[in-house]
């Protein structure tokens, strides 16, 4: 049994981690498609700075907040 899960332990470790790298590529996509940032400044951040990122944008959105919006994405824009 215990061999049977040493086997089993990298394809399900790759798995997840494909699962992680399209859930992260998804959320570039949809600032990209969304506000018109560039793909490669997005790129050269990491999945936690993308998600906080586009936690901070919807928050702003919320509140109507226009001018920190644009403040918060022109250094991302293309």
């Amino acid at each position: 049994m215990s061999l049977l899960i040493l086997l089993l332990a990298p394809g399900i470790f790759a798995i997840y981690w494909i699962i992680r790298m399209q859930i992260c590529l998804s959320r570039i996509r949809y600032l990209v498609d969304t506000y018109g940032l560039s793909r490669n400044k997005l790129r050269a951040l990491q999945c936690k700075e993308v998600k906080k990122l586009r936690e901070n944008i919807d928050q702003l959105r919320t509140h109507n907040d226009t001018d920190g919006l644009e403040s918060l994405i022109r250094p991302y824009r293309a």
